[in-house]
């Protein structure tokens, strides 16, 4: 099951699939399952480094999704009254849709704690994303 949710995030990564087919994909998804799992709540962030360690406690995912609309709303504002912002951010901003951010959140919760990025760079850089 994880490793499938992986696979489509990995695509969705790569550029293979968009957003909307991803939400799809790990929505189909049989999870048949006997043991019941507590939602998810929060996001875990940890850099670590040779020379240095990077660990953020965990964030409860409702405060990351406040924060989100809070984000949405001045960058808005921004795009009315500020004149040099670049053209790529520009086209960024408007390609971004808070719902659908907001979607993938409360996808995320349903499935429990999972490792949602685990990267490692030689033997001593390594950076984990997780859902607790």
């Amino acid at each position: 099951m994880e490793n499938r949710v992986k696979e489509i995030l990995n695509q969705l990564d790569n550029g293979k699939i968009i957003y909307k087919d991803a939400i799809k994909l790990i929505k189909n998804i049989n999870f048949e399952t006997n043991i019941v799992k507590k939602k998810a709540s929060k996001l875990k962030i940890s850099v670590v480094d040779e020379k240095q360690s990077i660990r953020i406690p965990a964030i409860p995912l409702g405060l990351i999704t406040f924060l989100i609309d809070i984000g949405f709303g001045i960058s808005s504002i921004a795009m009315k009254y500020v004149d040099d912002f670049d053209e790529d951010l520009r086209k960024i901003l408007d390609s971004l849709d808070k719902k659908d951010i907001k979607l993938i959140f409360k996808e995320l919760k349903k499935y429990g704690s999972f490792e949602l990025v685990d990267i490692k760079d030689g033997d001593s850089t390594e950076i984990k994303i997780t859902i607790l």
